[in-house]
């Protein structure tokens, strides 16, 4: 829908740093909850990904209230723009959180590796992979068999024929660009998992 509108979202990656600090934030209060260890503990990353999916969705829908739907048709504008939101989300998280890279821990039943012929596959990896097809399944599932998918693809498809026959294309709109800053929120949580392999 963004892309039929014309839209140059240079601050996705950024969106994604949101989801990585979301999980290192629900980490540290877990930690002080919980102690660092035990199921309490563990249970914190599946909290995490719930809230970097909001956190980062409702960020998607500030920046396409507060710039995006002023820009549509207008791709030079909109890269532009967003690409100073995400200068000031990367130094407003440099000023929270420090310059210096933080630590997001896995939990015990992602540590570890399962051998196949001897080769390693890291659970964590192993995880990821099988949670983006899991939100792929689920992504295409409302595509296709949900009410708001099918004004999406409504929108996609034939923006003024679908507001003709009533569908509220900027709702759907904000919906399209929440949603998609949602996910991004979710990967970005994910790579905190992957990235902190290096300091095993």
């Amino acid at each position: 829908v963004l892309f039929r509108s014309g839209v140059i979202n240079m601050a996705h990656g950024e969106v994604m740093m949101v989801g990585a600090y979301s999980a290192y934030v629900v980490q540290n209060s877990f930690a002080r909850w919980f102690g660092g260890s035990g199921a309490g503990f563990d249970s914190y990353f599946a909290v995490a990904l719930a809230v970097s999916f909001v956190v980062a969705g409702l960020v998607g829908i500030l920046l396409e209230q507060g710039i995006i739907r002023f820009l549509y048709k207008r791709p030079l504008e909109s890269m532009l723009a967003t690409w100073g939101v995400s200068l000031v989300l990367q130094q407003t998280f440099r000023h929270i959180f420090g310059a210096n890279n933080v630590q997001v821990g896995s939990p015990s039943w992602m540590k570890g590796s399962l051998v196949v012929c001897d080769v390693l596959l890291a659970y964590n990896r192993l995880f990821v992979i099988g949670f983006a097809l899991f939100i792929v399944l689920c992504t295409w599932a409302l595509l296709r068999h949900t009410s708001i998918g099918l004004q999406v693809r409504a929108v996609m498809q034939n923006r003024a024929m679908a507001s003709a026959l009533g569908v509220r294309t900027d709702r759907v709109n904000l919906f399209t660009f929440a949603f998609g800053s949602g996910l991004a929120g979710m990967a970005g949580a994910c790579l905190s998992q992957i990235g902190n392999e290096i300091g095993r």
